[in-house]
């Protein structure tokens, strides 16, 4: 009977402690939904205070080597300067009413994309040294971020192919997410051109 006693609490604290955990876990995805929301919400508040409110987005990105392809990894940087109003259409037949998102944009080609599997050779008073992400050999990219917390990449070098984020998770200003099996993370600064 006495190991009985002293197991039972032992029992109960490893539910409470399950239980606590659970909670934790709970509220943190939560916490981490909500921060999305206020990281984009933030950025719209900004740019649609009118002409030079600009966002500048830095990111990266890491594919896994798949066969014998390598990794890869890359760097993103553009800037978001306009915003596009939400819009709404009927589908004539079925008459159902959609809505088309709010989104901040960049200009087409004014983003660069970098790649550690695109190097070059430098050589500086006879010393030559491999460089990964070669700046000769950029791709052209646009970014478009919508009020629903959809990110995507546009790839103007590649016919204008999209990578896109749709279901993110944010701690602080860092938005982060797959596409496919690519792992993506974007950081935004809000900065004014008066």
């Amino acid at each position: 009977m006495r190991s009985l006693r002293q197991g039972a609490p032992m029992n109960a604290s490893r539910f409470l402690a399950g239980l606590l955990f659970s909670l934790t876990l709970l509220v943190s995805a939560e916490a981490s939904a909500q921060s999305c929301t206020t990281l984009v919400n933030s950025q719209f508040n900004w740019v649609q205070q009118g002409g030079g409110y600009y966002i500048n987005v830095t990111g990266v990105s890491l594919k896994p080597a798949t066969g014998s392809v390598g990794a890869v990894a890359s760097y993103i940087s553009a800037s978001l300067s306009s915003r596009v109003p939400a819009s709404f259409y009927i589908n004539p037949v079925t008459g159902v009413v959609t809505r088309v998102p709010a989104r901040l944009t960049s200009p087409a080609n004014s983003g660069r994309q970098t790649f550690n599997d695109r190097s070059y050779y430098s050589t500086q008073s006879g010393v030559s040294r491999w460089q990964n992400f070669s700046a000769f050999a950029q791709d052209n990219v646009q970014l478009e971020l919508d009020d629903t917390g959809k990110l995507t990449l546009i790839l103007n070098t590649w016919g204008n192919g999209q990578v896109v984020l749709t279901s993110p998770t944010c701690t602080g200003n860092v938005m982060s997410g797959f596409s496919g099996t690519a792992l993506h993370a974007f950081t935004f600064e809000q900065f004014y051109l008066g």
